[in-house]
């Protein structure tokens, strides 16, 4: 009898130590720390570049501010693991012209006959091609949100020009004498100075430096906006000028 009163005494407490020292504890649940913000401008990263451009002559030559060029083209930027430099080429295409469009000149004959002639103006094909240093510095690093990246660049190239267009032949009919009767035909060749100026500005196709900078910013991390201010210098004081890109970039 006396077991039994103290089998069931413990098996009371038994329940009491449960009943007070409550169930289990939960285990806690660590939420995982969130995604870090995707890098709008990345090492390892190759962007394209499509682009409108604009440029002006700011040589020492007497002509040399009076060129002007309208064009575009494109580049291709590899940027390194370091992502704060890398290398570009850069393609132009471009049409020149000397400014001052067309001149016209009148001729005199023995007999007191003229003949007047109209020609130059127009542009000359140009193309520029270019192989850059980069160096750039996202802004996002220090101002989060802000996606922009100022950069600067140099390199060297080769502007390659194309036919000048500048001969145009005209056939004018004169009186030689009022005497002789027939008219006699006279072809005269006329060349425009302007475009002549930049022939012999350029001559032939030159080896270039070039050196700028310009502003990125990127709406996503792969579309961005960019525009540039670069200083080419071809061999010749006289042939310099100033270049602005303006246009378009999507990175991989």
């Amino acid at each position: 009898m006396k077991k039994i009163i103290v089998l069931t005494v413990v098996a009371i407490a038994s329940q009491a130590v449960a009943l007070f020292a409550g169930g289990p504890e939960p285990k806690q649940v660590i939420a995982p720390p969130p995604p870090p913000p995707p890098e709008f401008f990345r090492p390892n990263e190759f962007d394209i570049g499509a682009f409108g451009t604009y440029a002006t002559g700011v040589g020492s030559g007497e002509n040399a501010g009076k060129l002007h060029a309208w064009g575009g083209g494109m580049d291709f930027t590899y940027w390194f693991p370091w992502k704060y430099g890398g290398v570009r080429f850069q393609g132009t295409g471009a049409s020149i012209s000397g400014g001052g469009g067309s001149r016209t000149k009148t001729f005199t004959f023995p007999d007191g006959q003229t003949a007047t002639v109209t020609g130059g103006g127009g542009s000359v094909a140009a193309g520029i091609i270019v192989a850059d240093g980069m160096l750039r510095y996202p802004l996002d690093e220090v101002w989060p949100g802000v996606h922009l990246a100022p950069y600067m660049f140099a390199g060297f190239g080769g502007i390659l020009l194309g036919n000048n267009g500048n001969s145009h032949s005209v056939s004018e009919t004169v009186f030689v004498s009022s005497t002789e009767g027939a008219p006699a035909t006279r072809a005269v060749t006329f060349t425009g100075r302007r475009i002549s100026t930049i022939r012999q500005n350029f001559g032939t196709d030159r080896v270039l430096g070039h050196v700028g900078g310009g502003l990125e910013y990127r709406f996503t991390p792969n579309i961005g906006l960019f525009s540039e201010v670069g200083y080419v210098f071809p061999n010749g004081a006289s042939n310099n000028f100033v270049q602005v890109n303006f246009g378009l970039r999507y990175a991989f």
